[in-house]
């Protein structure tokens, strides 16, 4: 009768060390996936300074390092481990979903030229829209897979006096899928 309790006694002791591992794992799983607030802010500014490079203004380069090509001159980007076009759709790929990023590098495909294994860009600044402001954000989180990420921006009557009349709100969407989150849609908000 002894030799069964300690049998017994040991097949609890498993299964409550099974139990606490499950418990454990999917503990370790969900918090990998969660972010803070200041985690999806943090990611939307860096997002929005690659979307940049498209829309707004130019990924940093060297002024004394350029090449001829087409007739325009392209200078070499400077930004750690972007030396391709690849590189910087995978670049892309760590903030957007795959659509954003094949639509950024097919819009741009003139502008980044690759020469002796180095990217170069064809530099273009267009300026922010001084008609806005200030932004400010809201975390919403609409499932464990799904994070709205509504930002506010302060609209000018005047830019000189920066007086505010009225705010426009961006929702953006981050999905987690394979192993990260990424915006499912993006834009400039000034």
């Amino acid at each position: 009768m002894e030799i069964n309790m300690r049998k017994m006694d040991g097949w609890i002791v498993g299964i409550i060390i099974a139990f606490l591992a499950v418990i454990s794992a999917s503990c370790a799983k969900t918090a990998g996936t969660e972010l803070t607030d200041d985690e999806v802010v943090d990611l939307y500014n860096k997002a929005k300074e690659a979307y940049g490079w498209f829309d707004l203004t130019t990924i940093p380069f060297d002024t004394e390092k350029n090449i001829e090509a087409g007739g325009e001159r392209y200078f070499e980007v400077t930004t750690p481990g972007i030396a391709s076009k690849k590189a910087l759709a995978d670049y892309l790929n760590e903030f957007f979903a795959d659509d954003i990023t094949e639509g950024l590098m097919a819009m741009s495909s003139d502008r980044y030229v690759e020469h002796e294994g180095k990217l170069y860009v064809l530099p273009a600044d267009r300026g922010t829209d001084i008609f806005k402001g200030a932004e400010s954000y809201e975390v919403v989180r609409v499932s464990e897979k799904q994070i709205k990420l509504a930002v506010t921006v302060e609209l000018y009557g005047d830019p000189a006096q920066r007086n505010v009349t009225g705010y426009k709100q961006y929702d953006f969407f981050l999905e987690f899928s394979d192993g990260r989150w990424r915006f499912t849609n993006f834009e400039m908000v000034r």
